[in-house]
């Protein structure tokens, strides 16, 4: 006879796992069973509340206080800048799309053979299509600012 395995179930998803397992194979939990010292934990509390300035402390800061109308100042004209950019990207956006979209309609409904459209590009006008996209990446680059 097979001697069992020792098991434990998990403390989250109560499944049975073995005992030396730190992270439980279903839900990741970690297992380990930390046993602070209490010598060590009073130290570090004690450390920690030293060295964190609060402020009730007993004695002033040596540093002077920030003002607040100093820090508001600046993030205003930001601010401006932030909602002034989508104002017209969203729009521009949205008839980019539309305009795509009734032309692929148009198509469609034009030059349709039973139901499907084929695209067809020729390799030998390739300068020509360079050529007109120049002039309507500089017109729309300048637009734009």
């Amino acid at each position: 006879m097979k001697p069992k395995k020792r098991q434990k179930l998990c403390q989250n998803c109560e499944g049975e796992i073995d005992l030396d397992v730190i992270v439980c194979p279903f839900c990741a939990a970690d297992l380990r069973e930390e046993k602070p010292e209490k010598g060590r934990m009073q130290v570090q509390s004690n450390t920690t509340t030293s060295f964190n300035p609060t402020f009730e402390s007993l004695y002033p800061s040596p540093h002077a206080p920030r003002t607040f109308e100093e820090s508001a100042a600046p993030p205003a004209p930001e601010a401006k800048e932030e909602e002034g950019r989508p104002s017209y990207v969203f729009p521009l956006f949205l008839i980019t799309l539309g305009v795509q979209l009734l032309l692929l309609g148009v198509l469609t409904l034009l030059f349709s053979h039973h139901g499907a459209v084929v695209l067809k590009w020729s390799a030998k006008f390739w300068f020509i299509y360079l050529f007109a996209s120049l002039p309507l990446l500089v017109f729309g680059y300048k637009a734009l600012k």
